[in-house]
């Protein structure tokens, strides 16, 4: 598979809840649909993608409440030792005091700049390019898993080609032991067939374990613990002259509306020039309202002279309201802010820079991913033009041969070129078929097999 292509998956609305390792019985066959919908509700990378999201969606709640007013509360208590003055005998004596102070305040931001208003709305836009983010992590997943999916049909179908070779041979095998054992045939070509016929018997082996393989890379690909009944279902393919494919242009101008990756380019930049505004904020003066109370008291502990008042007493008569307002106006902070509105429109061209290249890479792929499928087509119909010539040549060839006016060497050569034949055209066509699915991702079709 080549670069891996990022396409929107608007065909899957509703998703498989509730389902676990040890829920999935992998002895029924799976649709692509199930395998797509399984791999959405357990695949690793989604689910740490989405602690991501939720991580962005906790930033811009809290960046809403940072607009709110504070609140705090502070006490403190402790002990002097030493000399102290005593109103009741007029002199300062040697004791332990204890001092308690308390107090609330609250204070809350009235200008800053537009800081707290663009922070806001930069993380409403990195909330939004995560989620992109995830989006394109899903569709990911989902092609390889219908390129995983098509690899096992396709291997399926080679299978029973093989099988169906080797079945012939093997009849022709048994034909020639009757005719050999007669004398009408020489031994020679009993045993060249023998021999081609091992050899089909080998080569269904290996169609039997490459098809195992391609079922034990999609069970991996949806991380399954038991993979050992593991199959899909083997759709109806619709016919390769029904699928047609548009032109890279409108693909193109339909998938810009469409990609995760196109949007999430888009968000981050529109969130980059967002920060050079929070930057710029620090140009301005800040203006806060505060309010305090707060109240003290002090004794001395153990109280010898019979001076302490009581406590609730000194609060009564210590404690003190504070309002007031608190403006800051920068005036020089060694250049800083200069430069962090610098270093913000830097970011700003590095991601126009990597908004041009999503849209680049995007048509690209289009381009190529609409040569391939041309290729792949054209491909088909030469092979089956080809299949249809090796067939009939075969079944020529068989006929010479039964009646002894071939020999086995040719009969092998004519059969060898109509499984190349068929193999051809079966590779051609699923890769037509995945060629037009990611077409069709482009332009925001369903997927269906």
């Amino acid at each position: 598979m080549t670069r891996k292509i990022i396409i929107t998956l608007t065909l899957i609305a509703s998703f498989t809840a509730g389902i676990t390792n040890a829920q999935i019985n992998t002895a029924e066959s799976w649709t692509l649909e199930r395998c797509i919908n399984y791999a959405f509700e357990n695949n690793i990378s989604i689910k740490r993608q989405d602690l991501s999201t939720d991580l962005q969606k906790n930033e811009l709640a809290q960046s809403k409440l940072n607009r709110l007013p504070n609140l705090n509360a502070q006490s403190s208590y402790g002990h002097s030792y030493g000399y102290t003055w005593i109103q009741e005998r007029g002199q300062n004596v040697d004791a332990t005091t204890s001092t308690l102070n308390m107090g609330i305040g609250s204070s809350i931001d009235i200008f800053e700049g537009f800081s707290a208003t663009n922070t806001i709305k930069r993380n409403k836009l990195d909330l939004m390019a995560s989620l992109a983010l995830e989006e394109e992590i899903r569709n990911d997943i989902a092609l390889q898993i219908t390129g995983q999916y098509l690899q096992i049909l396709f291997d399926k179908e080679l299978l029973t080609v093989a099988q169906e070779q080797y079945d012939v041979t093997d009849q022709q095998v048994r034909r020639t032991q009757q005719l050999v054992d007669a004398g009408s045939l020489a031994k020679g070509s009993y045993l060249e067939l023998k021999s081609q016929a091992a050899k089909e018997a080998l080569n269904v082996t290996q169609q039997e374990n490459n098809l195992a393989l391609s079922r034990l890379g999609l069970a991996q690909l949806l991380d399954l613990e038991d993979v050992s009944n593991f199959d899909v279902v083997s759709p109806i393919i619709p016919e390769i002259e029904n699928m047609k494919v548009e032109q890279p242009a409108e693909v193109y101008s339909t998938a810009l509306t469409l990609m995760p990756q196109i949007k999430g380019a888009d968000y981050r930049l529109e969130s980059s020039k967002t920060a050079v505004s929070i930057a710029q904020g620090a140009y301005y003066p800040s203006l806060s309202l505060n309010a305090q109370w707060g109240a003290r008291a002090n004794w001395l502990v153990g109280d010898p002279y019979n001076s302490n008042i009581a406590l609730m007493d000194q609060i009564e008569k210590t404690k003190n309201t504070y309002i007031g307002a608190t403006l800051n106006i920068p005036i020089f902070n060694k250049l800083q802010t200069r430069n962090r509105v610098k270093n913000a429109r830097i970011g700003v061209l590095d991601a126009q820079y990597q908004l041009s290249q999503e849209k680049l890479n995007l048509r690209k792929e289009i381009q190529q991913a609409h040569a391939n499928a041309l290729g792949a087509y054209n491909k088909f119909l030469a092979s089956r033009q080809a299949v249809e010539s090796f067939k009939e040549s075969l079944r020529y060839t068989e006929e010479k041969f039964n009646v002894g006016l071939v020999n086995t060497v040719d009969f092998n050569v004519a059969k060898t070129d109509y499984l190349r034949a068929q193999s051809d055209l079966l590779q051609s066509k699923y890769e037509y078929i995945l060629r037009s699915k990611i077409l069709d991702f482009y332009k925001g079709i369903a997927i269906s097999l």
